[in-house]
Formats: structure tokens, C-alpha cells, sequence
């Protein structure tokens, strides 16, 4: 994990987690302060079947302390999961237990971390939250976290633990996984079982809190890259509903949250776009993919949706986030493309689609050759929100279109 100061000093802290995998995310503990403890996120296997007891305890959700020592006498030790979900908490059969924990997005908000899952064949699809004090309102795997939840540190917490032998949660040595359950899906967020998603279904990623009772969702399409050269569009993801910026609020009558709206415009989804030559003239191969292994598809990539995202809070009652962009092409590895970085505006109050119609998004940051950004965030000494450790107050410099240095973009 790496941390940077206002002063530009970046500090390094190893973790025996995501070995061999992928870490997706990880941020600082906003009341734990310099020295403090970092939740992380990440791939939740290798794909062994059994998988083993390391990458069972080393992926997922995890917590660990931020070391301050050169790395090269740091002894990371061995990983701490944090938040275990269970499809068997929704009253079904277990499927591969470690892939339900296949987590990307990351959000620490009011003592609460919560974390989204988009990918792979098991588990669901959805936002969760982690109960490390078991405060939360919960029933059969969706509930609502507590009003006054407090964050563990990594000395201080009692991990789930490996475990081959657990009938109610389906733990056998060929399915091994995590016990206790400790995480819940987001009351109203979608409850429906990965291995029957389909292009409409959802694929969170990124999410930010602009307060207690708005959150917006990052969805980065199903990925399907189905192109109809009559149209030059990537099928898919020009007619998908739920790609792209989701915003949601809380409904205090029901208790529960609701899908307001979804932002897309701008996004132009399913379009296929000019990716810019690098520093040195070097040129995005165009055409079709007719390599010896290709797909026979073009090589220009589209918009299938959004993943990294942050905002603030705006004094005029707006909010203004900022997303970075996935994508579908024939290249043969979705998402992997040059991809964009993107800003739009939203009125905080609206919750009909009728009453953002003339918001779009804008291109801050075009696709180039040879650079993809993998998230965003503002740089340290932006002044936060109360509660929320990405939402900063004020207008950035004249001249300058996002909250990082200028002529350096998060890439």
C-alpha cells in the first residue's frame, strides 16, 4: 500500500495479502490519523479448486496497520480479513465459498467500511458493509449498519478465521472458507446471485457518500463486448440501464435505500473512440483484430461504464464527481484498454431522472496510448467534508479541471 503527504513523501506499508491475486483498493482509516489502520480489498482466489488456506486468509476484505519503516525491514506478517459475506446468509446453498468475498470498491463513511462486488461467477453482485461490532440491522444477509458503528484497528480486531468444517455455511475441505459472517448487503441493493447475471444486471465498482443519505455507485457494464458494425456500436453497452453512475438515497419511511437515477449521459456507452498517440507518436493499433488469436473486432475500445469515482460537495447544493471510465473492445482483454477520465455535475436534492435532464458528463482526462487510469482521488491536504475523507469543500484554481497537481493526472 502506498501513502502520500501533502509534501509530495509517499511511505510504503507490505502485506502478505492478495499474494499472487489482485489488490483493488485499499484507504486510510480517516479516524486513525498518521500511523493508523488501512482497510484493503481485493480478487478473492487464483482460481485452485480447493483454494488454499493463504489465499482463503489473504483476500477479500482485509485491515492492517500502516507501516512507517524502510520496507526492507518490514516483516508484514500474516494477513487479517475484515468483512466475510456468505451467499448462505441469503437462505441459499453455499457455491465456492472464497469467491464470495470477491471485492473491488472501497468506502470508509461515518465508522462504516463498505465495499461493492462486480465480478466472477459466485456470490452476488452488489454493496455491502461491513458489522465488525455486530451493532448492525440485519436478517438473512441484508441489513442496515449501526448509527453509531466505531472502527476496529488491526491490533485490536478478531479476524474471521479459516475453517474446512462449517454445515451451515457450506465450509467443507473441497469449499473452504471464512467464519464467522461479519457482512451485509446494503438493504434495497440487489440481492440476485452472480451466476445468473446477465448484460442488465448490476456491476458495481467505485462508490463515494455525499452525505448519510446519498451514495453514489460507480457501475462498470457487464463487459460484453458484442459489436454490430452495421451501427459501430458495442451493443451491449450502448443499451444497458444500469451502467454507468448510479446515485441512490436513503428512504427513511421504508427504511431501506432506492435507486434514484442513472447518469449517462456523455458517457457515450457503446461507442467506439479516437485513442491518442503517446508522447513518442506511438499509435493504438486500428482495424480489426485479426491477429493470429484475435477477435475479428475492432481494436477501438467504447465505454461500457465507470469504476474508480470521488467527489465533493459543492457550497451551491450540487456535487461534482469525477470517474474514470472501463471499457469493451476487440482486444481480447476488456477493460485494459486506454480509458478516460470523466466529470459531471449532479443537483444533491434530485431523486427523478427528470430532473437532472441537462446533466452530462465531460472528458477531463482524453484515452492515450499506453495509459490507463485505475482510479481517483484528490491529493492529501484537500479539506474534507465532516465524515467523509473524499468530498472537499471550495472550487479548484482557475485553469484547473480536477483536485490533483496540475499537468500530473492519477493514472
Amino acid at each position: 500500500m502506498a501513502e502520500v503527504n501533502a509534501a509530495g513523501r509517499f511511505e510504503f506499508t507490505e502485506t502478505n495479502a492478495f499474494s499472487g491475486d489482485n489488490g483493488r483498493a485499499a484507504i486510510l482509516d480517516p479516524e486513525d490519523g498518521r500511523g493508523g489502520t488501512i482497510f484493503a480489498v481485493g480478487n478473492a482466489g487464483n482460481g485452485a479448486n480447493p483454494e488454499p488456506a493463504a489465499v482463503i486468509d489473504g483476500a477479500g476484505s482485509q485491515v492492517l496497520t500502516a507501516a512507517h519503516e524502510p520496507e526492507a525491514v518490514q516483516n508484514p506478517g500474516t494477513p487479517i480479513p475484515f468483512g466475510n459475506f456468505s451467499i448462505t446468509e441469503l437462505g441459499g446453498s453455499a457455491d465456492k465459498s472464497g469467491k464470495d468475498n470477491n471485492y473491488r470498491g472501497l468506502a470508509v463513511y461515518d465508522g462504516v467500511v463498505y465495499f461493492t462486488k462486480g465480478s466472477g461467477s459466485n456470490g452476488v453482485d452488489t454493496v455491502y458493509f461491513a458489522d465488525p461490532n455486530g451493532s448492525a440491522t440485519a436478517t438473512d444477509g441484508v441489513g442496515l449498519p449501526s448509527s453509531s458503528e466505531a472502527l476496529p484497528s488491526a491490533s485490536n480486531w478478531t479476524a474471521p478465521t479459516y475453517s474446512t468444517s462449517d454445515a451451515a455455511l457450506g465450509l467443507t475441505a473441497k469449499n473452504p472458507g471464512l467464519t464467522p459472517t461479519n457482512a451485509y448487503i446494503l438493504k434495497a441493493f440487489p440481492t440476485a446471485i452472480a451466476k445468473n447475471a446477465t448484460d442488465a444486471s448490476d456491476y458495481p465498482f467505485g462508490l463515494w457518500f455525499a452525505n448519510p443519505t446519498t451514495l453514489y455507485v460507480a457501475d462498470e457494464g457487464a463487459g460484453d463486448n458484442s459489436y454490430d458494425a452495421a451501427t459501430n456500436s458495442y451493443t451491449a453497452a450502448a443499451t444497458s440501464t444500469t451502467a454507468g453512475l448510479q446515485k441512490w438515497s436513503f428512504n427513511s419511511s421504508a427504511g431501506e435505500w432506492q435507486l434514484d437515477y442513472v447518469l449517462q449521459t456523455g458517457l457515450d456507452l457503446g461507442t467506439p473512440y479516437h485513442v491518442a498517440p503517446d508522447a513518442k507518436g506511438d499509435q493504438y493499433p486500428t482495424g480489426l483484430n485479426n491477429t493470429d488469436s484475435g477477435t475479428g473486432l475492432p481494436w477501438a475500445p467504447a465505454t461500457d461504464g465507470l469504476r474508480g469515482l470521488t467527489g465533493r460537495v459543492n457550497r451551491n447544493g450540487t456535487v461534482s464527481l469525477w470517474a474514470d471510465t472501463s471499457t469493451v473492445s476487440g482486444s481480447g482483454d476488456q477493460g485494459a484498454d486506454p480509458n478516460k477520465l470523466v466529470e459531471i455535475t449532479d443537483n444533491l436534492t434530485a431523486t427523478t431522472a427528470s430532473q437532472v435532464s441537462n446533466e452530462r458528463f465531460h472528458t477531463v482526462l482524453q484515452a492515450t496510448y499506453g495509459q490507463v487510469v485505475r482510479g481517483v482521488a484528490f491529493t492529501p491536504g484537500t479539506p474534507p467534508t465532516d465524515g467523509n475523507t473524499t468530498s472537499p469543500h471550495g472550487s479548484f484554481p482557475q485553469g484547473r479541471t480536477s483536485g490533483l497537481p496540475a499537468g500530473r493526472e492519477e493514472n
